[in-house]
């Protein structure tokens, strides 16, 4: 039974890296995917359902310096773009391994893995 149990559980902790959480959302880990539409990027989560829409050269400028950054932004919950936070203003904060993107009612972290497929 042992010798059954010691592959399963490497196996299984193997595969956590491939598993991994590409940011989080108001301090909850997440996956968060970015989509590039014609000049803009939009970073979406699944949990808790938010996408922040952001122009590219936006975060570009923020992926190449460091300290803060000041943006216009969509800010979309659970669907629907909330009235009082449409072009809303964000900073972006570029920190060691990812972008933090706070605004006034929420914060995504994104990290360096998905701003890869930005740069691209």
């Amino acid at each position: 039974m042992k010798k059954l149990i010691i592959p399963l559980f490497v196996a299984a902790v193997s595969t956590f890296p491939a598993t991994s959480h590409a940011g989080s959302v108001d301090g909850k880990l997440t996956k968060i995917r970015a989509y590039e539409q014609g000049g803009k990027i939009e970073f979406k989560s699944r949990i808790p359902n938010v996408s922040f829409s952001l122009r590219k050269g936006d975060i570009l400028k923020a992926m190449t310096r460091r300290g803060k950054t000041r943006a216009v932004a969509d800010l979309e919950k659970n669907g629907l773009i909330i009235d009082t936070e449409r072009k809303a203003m964000v900073t972006l904060d570029r920190v060691g391994d990812g972008l933090y993107i706070r605004g006034r009612t929420m914060t995504m972290f994104v990290t360096e893995r998905e701003l890869e497929n930005v740069r691209g």
